[in-house]
């Protein structure tokens, strides 16, 4: 059949020569290059912030003989304290740290590389996605284009220990775009990959957990046959297989964690979990905020400081109340008129239900991190709109390419200037400092990069900022007890330490300090109850010091 866009004087080896740049191949090769070439300058950053901790501090990580520990407890408990459960459950960025270290040892620039490749794999797997979701490849490289250089992931890719949401969304779009195959008739090995692909991005991040109702939403909105009984209960049935891996990981994620689900500090340390209501009215500006900084990513921050909202009639309540039901209003009615920019648009809603705050999060209510799996809904809504308004006026096609283009440039610059927040502690807790001024755990962790570098008087000065703004801040005041000790004024040592324990009984340094510091004042009954309780908390790296202890007279008798 004659191609009724091609000119009669072109022919079919001019055009297929002129064209070549429109072909899936070469889009999803630009994505990829595009994706690498955004973050480049990420690899010259150090091991930041967690990285510290999960990766230079980590014995557990130097040995592949732990990884079987990874499937059965939490993150920090094999991390920081074995005592203790934390919110956290990250097999799989776990064994990615493992297979990093045994690859690169301490070379950063290695655990960087594997950033780089996680985000250019998830924005191939969008491009993908986008590709048979909206049935052409134009949208759906807009999409994915977006995607790849936007500045909202550069926490993800850009810090190391950011990367369990790119590994998490890489499984996650993957089994949605193999159960998409399954559907087409592609087989029974898609639906098995799809699920265990499925099963990887739970193991990645919890937010994953959310699939189940995408693949639903997706049944309903573009499968004919869900208007017959019999096929709708197929459907669920297939469904009813995701659900089923669902449990079994909420089951797994309980053994592991614990009572501490659903318990959660803010990052300024004061706890939120028993007011929901306080919590739910503060969250409706924040998902405000998400959308705002996805169209318009202006005023990004390191660290997101919310101050909790009291009352439902704050007019900021009010407006973001207002602001959220109109677009959503707006969402509803564009069901009836494209279900592909209907299905995107909720995409971001369905995804972005575990960062609502509904159940507490920790340690900050926003963060740009949280945004990555739900943002594909969104880049792949300015697709289509793009594309259904090129289709509708032809004559546009200059401007709307100048636009798109304009856009990506700034993006891409705007990513490209941001990876150097995250160049080592220093610069990147001076930017958190500067983002949230008022909050205790920034200038804390500033004054712990001061520390590390060696310049001890700016360390004091913001640890003694962080415990003006929070005077309980046990971190704060457990560094301020060491400069004590350090300098032979172990009263106020015990002090500072007691105030740490008070707010945090289960730090293994602090218990360890105020032992060293009970025992110079001759206290050595409560320094030996304080070196026990070390003994029980310290984690891994303190092995040696903890048979140290263990040696010393007053905790042996």
């Amino acid at each position: 059949m004659k191609d009724e866009n091609m000119s009669p004087n072109v022919s079919t080896g001019e055009r297929i020569v002129k064209e070549w740049y429109k072909k899936p191949a070469v889009l999803s090769l630009f994505v990829i290059f595009s994706s690498f070439a955004v973050y480049i300058n990420s690899l010259s950053g150090d091991f930041i912030w967690d990285d510290i901790e999960q990766i230079v501090e980590n014995p557990v990580i130097k040995d592949i003989r732990n990884i079987p520990s990874f499937f059965t407890s939490d993150l920090w408990r094999l991390v920081s304290n074995p005592t203790i459960s934390s919110y956290y459950y990250r097999p799989f960025f776990l064994l990615s740290l493992t297979v990093d270290y045994n690859l690169w040892g301490l070379n950063s620039i290695g655990y960087h590389i594997t950033n780089l490749i996680l985000h250019a794999i998830a924005s191939f797997v969008v491009y993908l996605v986008g590709r048979r979701l909206l049935s052409n490849h134009i949208p759906a490289f807009i999409g994915s284009m977006l995607f790849a250089v936007h500045p909202i992931h550069v926490e993800s890719v850009a810090w190391i220990s950011g990367r369990t949401d790119p590994m998490a969304a890489v499984f996650f779009m993957l089994s949605f775009y193999l159960y998409m195959l399954f559907k087409d008739g592609k087989g029974i090995a898609m639906l098995i990959l799809s699920i265990m692909s499925y099963l990887f991005s739970l193991f990645s991040k919890e937010m994953a957990i959310m699939l189940p109702i995408v693949l639903l939403a997706y049944e309903a909105l573009f499968k004919p046959q869900w208007k017959s009984k019999y096929n709708i209960i197929k459907s669920l049935q297939v469904i009813g297989h995701y659900i089923l891996v669902s449990v079994l990981y909420l089951y797994i994620r309980t053994v592991a964690l614990g009572d501490t689900i659903g318990t959660s500090f803010s990052s300024s340390g004061m706890s939120f979990s028993s007011s929901p209501p306080l919590r739910l009215y503060t969250s409706l500006g924040i998902t405000l905020d998400y959308l705002r900084i996805m169209i318009l990513p202006i005023n990004l921050k390191v660290l997101y400081d919310v101050p909790l909202k009291e009352s439902i009639f704050d007019w900021q309540v009010i407006f973001s109340l207002c602001m959220l039901i109109s677009i959503f209003v707006i969402t509803i009615l564009t069901y009836s008129k494209d279900r592909k920019i209907f299905f995107t648009s909720i995409w971001f809603f369905i995804t972005a239900l575990p960062i609502s705050n509904i159940v507490p999060l920790r340690p900050t209510m926003m963060a740009e991190r949280y945004m990555y799996i739900p943002s594909v809904g969104i880049c792949l809504l300015v697709g289509c709109i793009l594309y259904s308004v090129y289709q509708r006026n032809i004559q546009w096609s200059f401007y709307l390419k100048a636009l798109l283009l304009a856009v990506i440039t700034v993006f891409s610059f705007i990513t490209f200037q941001r990876n150097g927040w995250w160049e080592n502690d220093v610069v990147c807790f001076t930017k958190m400092v500067e983002d949230a001024p008022k909050n205790a755990y920034a200038h804390h962790n500033l004054g712990d990069a001061y520390r590390r570098m060696g310049n001890i008087g700016q360390a004091i000065t913001e640890w003694e900022e962080a415990v003006r703004l929070n005077p309980y801040h046990s971190e704060a005041n457990n560094s301020l007890g060491n400069i004590h000790l350090l300098q032979g004024n172990y009263t106020e040592a015990v002090r500072r330490y007691k105030i740490a324990l008070k707010t945090m009984p289960e730090n293994a340094e602090s218990h360890y300090n105020i032992a060293i510091a009970l025992e110079k004042l001759g206290n050595t009954e409560e320094a030996a109850f304080h070196y026990r309780e070390f003994i029980t908390r310290a984690p891994a790296q303190y092995r040696d010091v903890v048979e140290e202890v263990k040696s010393k007279p007053i905790v042996s008798r």
